[in-house]
């Protein structure tokens, strides 16, 4: 059975990071430039929620490194489910608890997360997409 590059899956900690600098730094001129000070609790309330995000998605995925193509797609989905859980938990902590702004708290984390998104499943589907006989693969052992 295939199984999924090691290499590329290390990719992911540099690239997750990278991605959510380059997020930051764009959310951060926004609010620069939008001139509301409310939404820079409403910012590092976003930072905190993404960085955990990251950490426990992470620490999924590079479990994966080596496994089976189907035991990689799994887990994509199991740290797609936990990064929303993440997601919704810690947007109703930061209104609820902390009083931040609502509106601008919740695209703040949504960037972060489309953000993580895109960069997770691309180096997975690249690291998929290496494998010389995907499908075969993906079905397991149905007979």
């Amino acid at each position: 059975m295939a199984t999924v590059s090691p290499r590329l899956i290390r990719q992911l900690p540099r690239s997750v990071v990278v991605t959510n600098g380059a997020v930051a730094a764009i959310i951060a001129m926004v609010v620069l430039f939008a001139g509301h000070p409310g939404w820079w609790s409403a910012f590092a309330g976003a930072l905190v929620v993404a960085a955990v995000n990251a950490v426990l998605s992470l620490w999924i995925i590079l479990h994966s490194a080596g496994k089976p193509a189907d035991h990689v797609v799994t887990m994509v989905m199991l740290l797609a489910g936990v990064r929303t859980g993440i997601s919704v938990v810690g947007l109703l902590l930061a209104i609820k608890v902390f009083s931040l702004t609502p509106n601008a708290t919740a695209v703040m984390i949504c960037g972060f997360y489309a953000a993580t998104l895109v960069v997770e499943s691309t180096l997975v589907h690249r690291a998929l997409k290496g494998d010389p006989t995907p499908t075969q693969t993906l079905q397991g052992n149905q007979g």
